[in-house]
């Protein structure tokens, strides 16, 4: 079993990936990547910008399951 470690690019990166990709291949793609990281190394805006994306989309999923329930 192996240590898993994620390197999380500059945030100036992250915020092109995002534009290039779109919210949601971009959340495909982070989420998995973060949900299997065991250490994530990268500056604090980096890991800030995507700690927010990920709980805005998570809980942007999750309102609207509700409210298609």
């Amino acid at each position: 079993m192996g240590f898993n470690k994620m390197y999380v690019p500059k945030v100036e990166d992250l915020k092109k990936s995002l534009l290039e990709l779109g919210n949601e291949r971009f959340a495909e793609v982070w989420v998995s990547r973060y949900s299997k990281a065991d250490a994530i190394i990268g500056s604090e805006e980096s890991m800030d910008f995507l700690k927010q994306f990920i709980n805005r989309e998570y809980n942007g999923t999750k309102a609207n399951q509700k409210a298609t329930k």
